[in-house]
């Protein structure tokens, strides 16, 4: 007789056997395939991992902040004081907070900055372009790619600001690509994604703080030595500033628009301001001014004027007074309305 109890026994014994060691390959698997999902993160997205998150959806990134500041060289104004006006405005941009940050509870937008400069023929002067927003958005793109969530995200994206502050004036990182990459990567310390990823931004980072130096030590040389005819045209500074900044607002639609003008406004060349505003009273100034400015063939009510230092000049203060107002109507008139004066940049 074939004893069925201890048969019986024997199958719930193997049974258990069965569920244990399949529990077990089911949970070699899942760390397998989690291990094998992290290892791709360095070439990859994460989708996968990026799943469980799906309540908190990247944030899109903010409307970039872009300025063009006009720096005065004419004889009627201070050069130093003028460069030492916009010195705070400058920089905040170049050691790296202009990056802004989108993944940030409030949201920061990213910066960009040209320098026209004010000469004879404004028109051929150089236009630097110190920090360009196009840099925040290629780690933008980069890091919602390859970043699991928004906790790595932001700790990324704080890691590259602080990088970029602190290798923008290295000079020997400057001049040695490899050396800053890997030097930015050991700043960015431990990451969720793997060196080789990490490698990438890093890389961004670098030729960033190398092309703002770059420009900015073109920015003093010509300061220092122009090598052009020195005066104050001061419209063709700001037809030119205003040209580039409505590219800019045709290439992104909701950028802010900031014009930040370092001069005392006296136009000597094309306008002619001291002779021509003799002997007009306040109504024939503004008058003037309009029928000067004419119709504007872009829209420029979106772009906010910041003058600084107008007061830094070797003119009379009645002909000053006379030039502000001028230059307030001038701007009315081709749309501009946001118009403030301050005497430099501090908390700008």
């Amino acid at each position: 007789m074939i004893d069925t109890s201890r048969e019986a026994e024997m199958l719930i014994k193997n049974s258990v056997k069965a569920v244990r060691n399949n529990a077990f390959r089911a949970v070699v698997v899942g760390f397998s395939g989690v291990a094998l999902v992290m290892s791709l993160s360095a070439c990859s997205p994460v989708s996968a991992l990026k799943s469980t998150y799906e309540g908190q959806p990247f944030p899109q990134m903010p409307a970039p902040e872009v300025a063009t500041y006009v720096l005065d060289l004419s004889g009627s104004t201070y050069p130093t004081a003028q460069l030492e006006a916009l010195g705070s405005g400058i920089t905040d941009f170049i050691a790296g907070q202009s990056l802004g940050n989108p993944f940030a509870q409030s949201p920061v937008a990213p910066r960009g900055l040209s320098i026209q400069f004010v000469t004879k023929n404004s028109a051929q002067a150089p236009r630097i372009l110190l920090v360009s927003t196009k840099t925040s958005q290629s780690l933008y793109e980069y890091i919602k790619e390859k970043t699991p969530n928004l906790e790595g995200a932001l700790q990324l994206w704080d890691g590259l600001v602080n990088a970029r502050t602190q290798i923008w004036q290295d000079s020997a990182l400057e001049a040695n690509q490899a050396d800053c990459v890997n030097k930015v990567v050991e700043m960015l310390g431990r990451q969720q994604l793997l060196r080789d990823a990490l490698k990438i931004p890093a890389g961004i980072i670098c030729q960033d703080a190398k092309q703002t130096a770059t420009s900015f030590k073109r920015l003093q040389d010509f300061v220092a030595n122009p090598g052009i005819e020195m005066g104050s045209d001061v419209k063709g500074a700001i037809e030119a500033s205003l040209k580039n900044l409505a590219t800019a607002k045709a290439e992104n639609p909701s950028a802010r628009l900031t014009l930040v003008i370092a001069s005392d406004m006296v136009d000597e060349v094309s306008l002619t301001l001291p002779r021509r505003l003799t002997g007009i009273d306040s109504k024939g100034v503004c008058q003037m001014a309009v029928q000067d400015a004419g119709n504007a063939t872009n829209d420029y009510s979106s772009v906010n004027v910041v003058i600084v230092g107008a007061r830094n000049s070797k003119v009379n203060t009645k002909t000053l007074d006379q030039v502000q107002a001028y230059w307030t109507c001038y701007l009315n008139q081709i749309g501009i309305t946001n118009v403030t004066e301050q005497s430099d940049l501090s908390g700008f």
